[in-house]
């Protein structure tokens, strides 16, 4: 704080003495149509002075009086021009569109950085700018629908625990590099979207070759904001946000609740009106508010949720610095203040350069804080009791008090126990670069990190005191109430040493090289310890239980990695490129003769439009730019979990295994059979892309087609062998092989119509995968029905197929029936005797469905701005998708299991196309109608308004006079808005069940404003 604070005094005192020696220059900047641009960047060269333009193009700005000063004038978009300042009458600008801009936009890969136009690998990228404003909770839901070749399911919204899953074509988790550095899944949850600059995914082998075994699924490269030369900047954003159940599916009421159960009971025999007779159905009927509606009584309607960002920029060419703060705090939906979630971030960046020897030095530090709050028990174990309970019982007493209800979720809500964690993350990081003087081209850099993550967590275990309907209460047993206590620390230190060359020769060949040598290390210790028998809960530790029922465990862990990449890039007159990358990577978690692998890669590009052929076609500005590419590599899926070290023999130490002679004794007996072949999964990809930009660059598209395989998958070899001495068989390299096809690919459109800009996008993902060949035994690939060697790989479940209604009595009579059914009426499941054997058995099984992680997914970005206005949105979607209606949603247990509306759409000669079957149980006709098949698969497919903003800058009106003033601007957005899609009466289309055992998704409204001076 207080280096921060001398700059900023030093850079005080240089603006006072810069203004006793000043001039005013004005002007106007105008487009090629003059058409008056505002926002345009006005800078005076070499010094710490800066402007924009307003609304009406005009600038003003103060420049030094002795003669020579120079204004440089930038907008995104159009050329950069200089124009000596030499005069006092005022300046009109012109600035021309740069139709070559965004060829040669910065793109950061692995070790380094490229250009659209050079880049000959599949990559995609984030437009930061397009979430700044979208009130996400964490970095997956913000990516999804936005960018190419990447798949988003969020599947639940609770607070710190919303369990994104983030795919890459269709792999597992990507590998993530945040700044340089190997992170993990957490770490990329929890930054700040305001810290970030840019964001690349690496698809394709040739772009993750140089991440060698870890990077077979991808890696997603971040870099934050750094320091910037020029006016010292502040920033200021924060949100305020209401979340709400997107789609609550609709619960019975106590009126459709007992209709649903005397259709029940009269389906099993038990007679008509067998639970509530006509007269206490009307009684229901016409007090059907005294009956609990379970939803009112222990959820809020909203949740609050607010985001601040404050953030400085600014320095010299010589000395750049950047730091920010941010916080983001979410409650849960439940009521009585049983889940809270708050975030803290911060990070400081700054660099230094010694123009005279050519260095510059970096320092990053920053680092996270976690503080979560939960009941003492998981959203499942809450949701599902809270599903459970039907209208005629109550979670409170005619006091107030918590009744003593089966399974009350106000024991969890209300209970004094708690669930508390507390993650602490820091990094410090250097790094040195090097410009070699008098050898243009050459740098030498250095940079490395070290960081920590704690997390400390504490179990109160404790059930809340409750009632009968006669006021006796019922404490918790102090023998039940407990505690444990559970902390972690990992430390971690990565460092690379790498050398780049760059040069030119003849004016047409271009040559970049780069070497690089990486090694990363892992530490990690946990420590629980338990106890329970609180007779005080005043003391909440562990010592104050019964001594003699404390426990203790310890472990640690640790593993190394190390690296050498290189990367050759040519290319003659940015036409015709090509790239070699590899990496020779070694890890400790293998035997000796399998720690190392070789990951080379090759790729190429053909720039077709750059041929003197192609003049003709880019004279009219129809296809402008237009690139072939396509790359092949190898790269290795790490799986392991690393710090077993399974190639080793171990033995598992057993505390109080026996008694002898009335005393407990420890034992020590083998651990797991070493597995002493085991490494990496090779993966091979190949991918064939197209880059292109088409009318003056105002389209830009790609689109590639990808083909991977992956072997040597680890397994027991349980289909040859059995487990001779009882222990499991070691994992052995398998023959099994998977295969993954797909294409994906993304359009950009930008344009402006008069004094609005437009600007539209679109992106897809499609893939499919398959079981090419497996580890089954011979039995199971004998049919090809059940068996997974040759199938898709993604499918709801193995049941009956072809299921329907059936309708009459002839229908029942004249097909064939499930052998183990008896008593079949019309509104049964009639099923499909796929083997045509007259009968319907385990034979005529097959695989049926599509599973709720969909193959086909896409996104549509849409934008426009008039002066200060602007507007944008995201639709985001996907193709097939099913979801299989657990036992739960199907009602099979009967009456503790109804409790939506759509559970009484049963089937009846007046209800054809019923949602259910005739209303039943698992017990009856011997549980024809519950089994599995594929009438239980519903789509659930579905197309949804993701996220939409609407903002307006005030420094284009009112305040278009204050020069002080960068921006005020305000927004309202908004995220889950609308969805369309056959599951929405189910629950929110993008859930993975339609049970409501989960924390439900979210549907967020919020407002907020930015402001920068």
């Amino acid at each position: 704080m207080k280096k921060i604070f001398l700059i900023c005094f030093m850079l005080f005192l240089s603006a006072l003495a810069f203004s006793q020696d000043k001039t005013i220059v004005k002007g106007t900047v105008r487009n090629a149509e003059q058409q008056l641009l505002a926002g345009v960047n006005v800078g005076v060269i070499g010094q710490n002075v800066a402007t924009i333009t307003n609304k009406d193009g005009q600038f003003s700005i103060q420049i030094p009086k002795p003669a020579g000063a120079k204004l440089r004038f930038s907008l995104v978009g159009y050329t950069t021009i200089e124009i000596a300042a030499n005069s006092e009458q005022g300046f009109n600008i012109t600035l021309k569109e740069d139709e070559k801009n965004a060829l040669n936009d910065v793109v950061v890969v692995g070790f380094g950085t490229t250009s659209i136009r050079k880049n000959t690998t599949s990559v995609s990228t984030l437009n930061t700018e397009s979430i700044k404003n979208v009130p996400v909770g964490d970095m997956g839901s913000a990516l999804q629908g936005r960018i190419a070749g990447v798949i988003v399911q969020q599947g639940s919204a609770e607070p710190g625990q919303n369990g994104a899953s983030i795919s890459i074509r269709g792999n597992g988790e990507p590998l993530y590099i945040i700044d340089g550095f190997v992170s993990n899944r957490q770490r990329f949850l929890t930054l700040n979207k305001a810290e970030i600059k840019s964001l690349t995914v690496l698809k394709d082998a040739a772009s993750t070759a140089v991440y060698g075994m870890n990077a077979g699924n991808g890696v997603v490269v971040i870099t934050t904001k750094q320091g910037e030369a020029g006016q010292l900047s502040f920033d200021y954003q924060n949100n305020f946000a209401f979340n709400t159940p997107s789609y609550p599916v609709k619960r019975m009421n106590a009126f459709e609740y007992a209709t649903s159960l005397n259709n029940l009971y009269q389906a099993l025999g038990q007679g008509v009106n067998a639970f509530k007779t006509p007269a206490e159905m009307t009684e229901i009927s016409n007090n059907l508010s005294s009956y609990t509606n379970w939803e009112n009584e222990l959820l809020r309607n909203y949740a609050p949720q607010k985001e601040h960002t404050i953030s400085v920029n600014g320095g010299t060419d010589r000395l750049k610095f950047f730091g920010s703060l941010n916080t983001l705090g979410q409650e849960g939906i439940m009521k009585f203040n049983s889940l809270d979630y708050n975030r803290y971030n911060y990070r400081s960046n700054v660099s230094s350069y010694f123009d005279k020897i050519g260095l510059t030095v970096e320092l990053n530090v920053n680092g996270s804080i976690l503080d979560e709050k939960y009941p003492p028990a998981s959203a499942a174990t809450i949701y599902s009791r809270l599903r459970d309970r039907n209208p005629f019982e109550k979670p409170f007493t005619a006091d107030g008090n918590i009744s003593n209800q089966f399974d009350n979720p106000a024991l969890q809500l209300k209970s004094p126990g708690y669930i508390k964690l507390r993650t602490v993350y820091n990094q410090v990081a250097g790094a040195l670069n090097w410009a070699v003087p008098k050898v243009k081209g050459l740098t030498f850099g250095f940079n490395g990190n070290y960081n920590l993550t704690t997390q400390d967590r504490v179990d109160w275990i404790q059930t809340a005191t409750y009632y009968d309907d006669q006021g006796n209460a019922t404490k918790e047993d102090p023998a039940n109430i407990g505690i444990s206590r559970s902390s972690y620390m990992t430390s971690q230190y990565d460092f690379n040493f790498r050398a780049d060359y760059k040069t030119s020769f003849l004016n047409k060949h271009n040559v970049e090289a780069t070497l690089v040598h990486t090694r990363q290390h892992y530490y990690t210790n946990s420590l629980t310890a338990a106890s329970r028998g609180f007779n005080t809960t005043e003391i909440k530790q562990i010592q104050k239980g019964d001594a003699t029922l404390i426990t203790a465990s310890n472990t640690e862990g640790e593993q190394a990695w190390m690296g050498y990449v290189g990367r050759l890039h040519y290319d003659y007159d940015r036409k015709y490129m090509v790239e070699f990358a590899g990496r020779y990577d070694g890890s400790d978690n293998f035997p000796d003769g399998k720690r190392w692998g070789f990951f080379p890669s090759v790729s190429g590009g053909w720039a077709i439009s750059e041929e003197k052929f192609f003049e003709g076609i880019k004279s009219k500005k129809v296809l402008n730019y237009l690139k072939l590419r396509a790359s092949y590599g190898q790269i290795g899926v790490n799986d392991l979990d690393h710090y077993l070290y399974s190639y080793l023999p171990t033995y598992d130490y057993n505390s109080n295994a026996y008694v002898v002679d009335g005393k407990l004794q420890n034992s020590v007996t083998p651990g797991p059979t070493p597995s002493v072949n085991i490494t990496w999964y090779d993966r091979t990809k190949y991918d064939a892309g197209i880059d292109f930009f088409m009318f003056g660059s105002k389209l830009e598209g790609t689109v590639d087609y990808f083909f991977e395989t992956t072997k040597g998958f680890l397994s027991p070899d349980a289909f040859r062998y059995t487990d001779p001495i009882g222990y499991a068989l070691p994992l052995v390299v398998s023959k099994a092989e998977d295969r993954i096809e797909g294409l994906d690919g993304s359009l950009k459109y930008n344009t402006k119509i008069g004094r609005v800009n437009f600007n539209a996008g679109f992106n897809f993902t499609y893939y499919r995968s398959i079981a090419f060949k497996t580890n089954e035994d011979s039995l199971t690939l004998a049919n090809p029905r059940l068996r997974s060697q040759g199938n898709e790989k993604f499918y709801v479940g193995t049941g009956y197929i072809g299921a329907k209604f059936y309708t009459n009595p002839q229908d029942i009579l004249n097909n064939p029936k499930r052998i183990t059914s008896r008593d079949l009426r019309p509104g049964d499941l009639q099923y499909q005797d796929v083997n045509g054997d007259g009968k319907i058995d385990g034979q005529d099984q097959a695989r049926y469905g599509h599973n709720t992680s969909p193959t086909f997914v896409y996104g549509i970005d849409l934008g426009a701005s008039y002066k200060g206005f602007a507007v944008a949105a995201t639709i985001q979607g996907t193709g097939a998708r099913q979801t299989y209606f657990s036992n739960v949603a199907m009602g099979s247990e009967g009456e503790r299991r109804l409790d939506f509306a759509f559970q009484n759409d049963n089937w009846t000669p007046n209800n054809p196309n019923a949602t259910m079957p005739r209303a039943g149980n698992a017990s009856l006709n011997d549980n024809n109608n519950y089994a599995s098949s594929d009438f239980w698969a519903r789509n659930s497919n579905y197309i949804r308004l993701k996220s939409a903003t609407i903002s307006y800058d005030f420094k284009y009106s009112i305040l278009d006079k204050q020069n002080w003033l960068r921006n005020l601007v305000i927004f309202a957005s908004g995220v889950n808005l609308f969805a369309v899609g056959p599951s929405v009466k189910y629950g929110d289309p993008e859930a993975n069940n339609f049970d409501g055992y989960s924390y439900p998704m979210m549907r967020t409204y919020s407002a907020g404003l930015q402001l920068g001076f």
